[in-house]
């Protein structure tokens, strides 16, 4: 388990940076196919203008499916892909988590 570590770090930090160009993609087509919703959600960017309200206001966005009333099917596949790529993520992350201790507790 200790030799699989090094490869889930990795794969945890690729993961995250590929996430956040899927968030960047989403925020960015949310503001240029629906500007009334991006308003709505506080003009929520990736790293400026981010604030906790607008990133619980993005992420409520998503799981309560409100881009499915948007009447974009391109833009409410993505953002059915970007949610199920977030559920895989905390998956993954909850792995290595989950090994980190599994192998700091097994070496005491």
């Amino acid at each position: 388990m200790n030799a699989l570590l090094p490869v889930l770090f990795l794969l945890v930090f690729v993961s995250c940076a590929i996430g956040l160009g899927l968030h960047c993609i989403l925020l960015s087509r949310l503001r240029s196919r629906h500007p009334l919703t991006w308003e709505a959600l506080g003009r929520p960017t990736l790293f400026f203008n981010n604030s906790i309200a607008n990133g619980l206001a993005v992420q409520r966005f998503l799981w309560r499916r409100e881009y499915a009333t948007l009447g974009d099917s391109q833009f409410s596949r993505f953002a059915a892909f970007l949610k199920g790529y977030m559920l895989a993520y905390l998956l993954l992350f909850i792995l290595t988590v989950g090994a980190f201790v599994s192998g700091v507790l097994n070496q005491r």
